[in-house]
């Protein structure tokens, strides 16, 4: 956005601030300055009047031209195409300065030129030109002409953000200007005189959607006389980076630019009927726009019609047959408002992007578009002698209501962490546009309509501080009392777990979770490459291929742990759950082991110091069902319902526990698992949950030392194969007085029937209260071999 501070002084009044105090503030309020352009190496630039004009003797494409300016005529040669007899024109004469340097007498081509007929390029208003400055009719012959071009100038050019559409307006950075320096905002000139016959018998409108356009406002202009812009508004208009084509265009432009409000002027006289309609754009509809190009139609586009044919883009550009040109005597001029959403869209659809669709994508007001129409009507009506037709056809169906916002007092000093004196609130909150009425410790703020970004009590606290100053905010940093910050209880139980692992000499791993989709249960709709479609059901693969990485590097025994999550279908849901693994293989690296290779035995001494360090008993393990297990060297992980019942010293049933839960499986993997490792060495693996451990974790309880001795006796039986040793354990373990039971020999051979095993215990027998009688250890035994019967256990003989 070009804002040229001459055209921003007309608005308020900043003679008294430097352009580079007008920038810092600005900036510091939050408006990104991106640069500031000089203009004003002009002097000596007078306004002439073209007498004669004839063929140069020695060149076809140039004039001689002879040009009046002070009271004497000047011989200039010239080759501008545009060059008009009569016409005025901006002459430099010989000791003038410009941009591109001093203007001197010379001979061209055998012709003394006196001087210099300027383009606008020329003066420094512009980039490039096709040719001459030809002036309106209006500033004397003789005159200076840098005063009508307000030069010296500078131009500020600013970035402004999506969420302020009115700094797209040099109206709108005026009153920002204003608010920031506690200067006055002039008001706008709106009156103008209304002679013509009512709008309404001159035009109607219809708009199909109010969502895609809640206001269409039209006003007619008639007895329009065709002709160039005043020096001036031209000038304003290049200096913000747009040309200066004729009256009508140029309002139009000068009130978009002057307020950050699209208009658009209509011939009348090309209007079929009169009838204006908003729609959007139905299949096969084509239009050609402006810019010459013929462009086919989309349901995207919203279009403005004459009832019969597209005559515009909604919020773009206009269409080539209603342009307004040099036989327009009637101009229907339009203001509407239109969805930011649906004008975004039809821009897209097009690849077309305007001044205007810029404006209209961050959303403009409703109410804006009166004021940008009484605003060019006083303009034209002040410019140019024209009729302007009495009152307005205004489609708005839905009156737009301003927003109110509750701002606290306290609530603006807690955020600031400052107290801002309340007058300073109120007088920098109303330059802004804001009406407020206090309500005790507070104030109603009624939100005006070009400021639709304010919408929250917090947004007005930042506009209060915007006003004094973030500069002016002290900093102080927050003084909180510190506080160690805790893990979530999941958290700090998997580290536990990987501590403990650690401890018992397990390397810890970590494997991407993500798996081809066959080894996977919830899959992936987008996956990021190929292999790695689904989320892993299991820490199995990812172990795997650790212990293949580090025997391929010459590792010879590898103990790899993983603490990791897993993802479930359960219920029609997914499941995550945090789990542990654990993979063994090779040599145990341990002295004296010789060549030994990791067993099950290793396996389920991890799992026990693990247990043990968690303080978890009630776990068993048993049969379980698991492909990747070897058929004889695998077991399910239990988790038992812990249910005690009373201990008596009359023999009775072993208790069972009525349910129990699967968490997971340890065993020695299946040899096709196993391929891929170098010499086909086998693997050992457990997995389980985490979840139902901490649960069943507890804290470590005192007990006191015991006061009385034990008593210990040997116990050699013979069970039936059939019968799981945890089972036979648990019913040596009913007995009350049996403290502890040590199995120490299995043995199955010659001497012990077939179909059976020998098990020697070692059984230790305590009394809290006193010492054990020979006679009641025997007694407990024979309570024991009691209940032993019940599952085919007998003592060996």
């Amino acid at each position: 956005m070009r804002v040229p501070l001459s055209w921003l002084a007309e608005h308020v009044d900043i003679s008294g601030i430097e352009p580079g105090e007008l920038v810092e503030r600005l900036t510091l309020a939050g408006l990104e300055v991106e640069g500031i352009r000089e203009l004003g190496a002009v002097e000596g630039v007078v306004v002439g009047r073209v007498l004669e004009a004839s063929p140069h003797p020695q060149a076809d494409r140039l004039l001689v031209c002879q040009v009046e300016a002070g009271g004497r005529v000047y011989t200039v040669v010239c080759g501008a195409p545009n060059l008009r007899v009569g016409a005025l024109v901006p002459l430099a004469l010989p000791g003038a300065r410009l941009p591109a340097g001093e203007v001197k007498e010379a001979r061209i081509r055998g012709v003394k030129s006196q001087g210099m007929i300027l383009s606008q390029a020329e003066l420094g208003l512009e980039q490039k030109s096709a040719g001459i400055w030809n002036l309106p009719e209006g500033p004397k012959v003789g005159e200076e002409l840098t005063p009508l071009l307000e030069l010296p100038d500078r131009v500020l050019e600013l970035k402004v953000t999506s969420n302020r559409p009115d700094l797209l307006g040099i109206y709108g950075v005026a009153r920002e200007v204003a608010a920031l320096f506690g200067l006055e905002l002039r008001e706008l000139d709106l009156d103008y005189p209304e002679e013509g016959p009512p709008a309404e018998e001159l035009v109607q409108v219809e708009v199909e959607s109010p969502e895609d356009c809640p206001r269409y406002l039209a006003r007619v202009i008639l007895d329009l006389e065709w002709g160039p812009s005043p020096a001036r508004l031209a000038a304003r208009l290049l200096k913000a980076g747009m040309r200066a084509l004729s009256l009508v265009v140029d309002v139009t432009n000068y009130v978009m630019l002057e307020l950050g409000h699209p208009l658009h002027a209509f011939d009348y006289d090309r209007l079929r009927g009169g009838r204006i309609g908003v729609r959007r754009a139905r299949p096969g509809e084509r239009i050609r726009t402006l810019d010459g190009v013929e462009r086919a139609l989309g349901g995207e586009v919203l279009l403005i019609t004459d009832g019969e044919r597209p005559v515009a883009l909604a919020g773009i550009m206009g269409g080539e047959e209603t342009e307004v040109s040099g036989d327009t005597h009637r101009v229907l001029l339009e203001a509407a408002c239109f969805s930011p959403g649906r004008i975004r869209r039809s821009a897209r659809a097009l690849g077309l992007y305007t001044e205007a669709s810029l404006r209209f994508e961050r959303g403009l007001a409703p109410q804006l578009a009166e004021v940008a129409s009484r605003r060019a009507c006083s303009l034209l009506s002040r410019l140019a002698p024209v009729v302007i037709a009495r009152g307005a056809v205004d489609a708005y169906p839905r009156p737009a209501r301003l927003k109110v916002v509750r701002l606290r007092k306290a609530r603006v000093e807690q955020v600031l962490g400052m107290k801002v004196p309340e007058e300073g609130i109120v007088s920098g909150l109303s330059a802004l546009g804001l009406v407020l009425r206090e309500e005790g410790e507070a104030w109603e703020a009624r939100i005006p309509p070009w400021r639709g970004d304010l919408a929250r009590e917090i947004d007005l606290i930042e506009e209060v501080a915007r006003l004094h100053g973030y500069e002016k905010i002290p900093s102080r940093a927050p003084v909180v009392p510190l506080r160690a910050g805790e893990k979530a209880p999941r958290e700090a139980f998997c580290d536990r777990v990987r501590r403990l692992m650690a401890a018992l000499g397990l390397t810890e791993i970590y494997s991407l979770g993500l798996v081809p989709k066959d080894e996977a249960e919830v899959v992936l709709r987008n996956p990021q490459a190929r292999g790695q479609e689904g989320l892993r059901a299991s820490l199995l693969p990812g172990l795997l291929s650790a212990v293949k990485a580090n025997l391929e590097a010459q590792n010879p025994g590898v103990a790899l742990f993983e603490v990791g999550r897993t993802f479930h279908l359960r219920d029609g849901g997914i499941v995550e759950e945090d789990r542990l693994g654990v993979a063994l293989a090779g040599r145990i690296p341990l002295p004296l082991s010789g060549k030994a290779e990791y067993s099950l035995a290793e396996l389920k001494g991890i799992l026990d110091g693990l247990l043990s360090a968690l303080k978890v008993e009630d776990i068993a393990l048993d049969k379980v069902d698991d492909p990747r297990l070897h058929p004889y060297r695998r077991a399910g992980i239990y988790l038992q319902s812990q249910v005690e019942s009373p201990k008596s010293q009359e023999p009775s049933r072993v208790t069972r526990h009525p349910s129990r839960k699967l968490i997971g499986w340890l065993g020695e993997l299946v040899p096709e698992l196993c391929r891929d490792l170098p010499g086909e060495r086998r693997v050992l693996a457990m997995e389980l949950a985490l979840a139902p451990l901490a649960e069943a974790s507890r804290e470590a309880e005192h007990r006191p030392l015991p006061r009385f001795p034990v008593a210990r006796r040997d116990l050699s039986l013979l069970a039936p194969l059939s019968l799981e040793e945890a089972r036979l354990r648990e019913a040596l373990m009913a007995e009350p007085l049996l403290e502890s039971c040590f199995l120490y020999d299995v043995y199955q051979g010659r001497g012990v029937p077939e179909g059976h095993r020998s098990l020697t215990y070692e059984l230790t027998f305590r009394h809290p209260d006193r010492t054990l009688a020979s006679e009641e250890v025997d007694e407990a035994i024979s309570r024991i071999l009691s209940r032993l019967e019940v599952l085919g256990v007998r003592l060996r003989s």
